[in-house]
């Protein structure tokens, strides 16, 4: 079967509808004081072209043409610039690890005494999903949960999510096409 190549009068069919309202919402749900990440989302979905434009004037990119996953790329760069997602190789050191979510906009506050011995006790062949298991079990109790967004790569995209939305954003993300573990 052939398929027809990828215009932006196509393109948006791919993310039109329910992927369309879901990847707002989740741009709502991660960034709810930040309309600069909801409207760079929605450029990309409404106006690819336009987007591409704007993120190789402003941000010195070299993106070429919108692709399927444009909004889903938006969303994670609009998050990491607000810094509320950092983006971790899983090769990546746990105390390093800990720093940079200590860092986020949206970090719990208050002590992170139990960060300390968690990176000192960090099993490198356990993986950095155990580690960030873990450290949604310490994080848990500040009504937060450490999401992990569908990178398709060996690097972690990890943003935080009240813990009460923890179920929403993983629906969210589904009906957009992409996977989140909540933790």
């Amino acid at each position: 079967m052939e398929t027809a190549p990828m215009t932006e009068s196509n393109l948006g069919a791919i993310v039109g509808g329910p992927a369309r309202d879901a990847l707002r919402a989740i741009a709502e749900l991660l960034a709810p004081d930040s309309t600069v990440v909801i409207d760079r989302v929605t450029l990309a979905i409404d106006y690819p072209e336009r987007y591409v434009e704007v993120q190789n004037e402003l941000y010195s990119q070299t993106l070429e043409k919108p692709h399927p996953e444009l909004a889903w790329f938006a969303l994670v760069d609009a998050l990491h610039d607000r810094k509320l997602l950092v983006w971790v190789d899983w090769n990546e050191d746990a105390a390093e690890v800990l720093g940079q979510l200590r860092a986020l906009e949206s970090a719990p506050a208050g002590s992170w005494e139990w960060a300390q011995s968690l990176a000192m006790a960090f099993d490198r062949a356990a993986g950095l999903e155990s580690l960030l298991a873990r450290v949604g079990d310490n994080i848990t109790e500040t009504g937060v949960s450490l999401a992990w967004l569908d990178s398709d790569s060996d690097t972690f995209l990890i943003a935080l999510v009240p813990s009460v939305h923890g179920a929403t954003l993983v629906e969210l993300a589904l009906a957009a096409g992409h996977c989140v573990r909540v933790f």
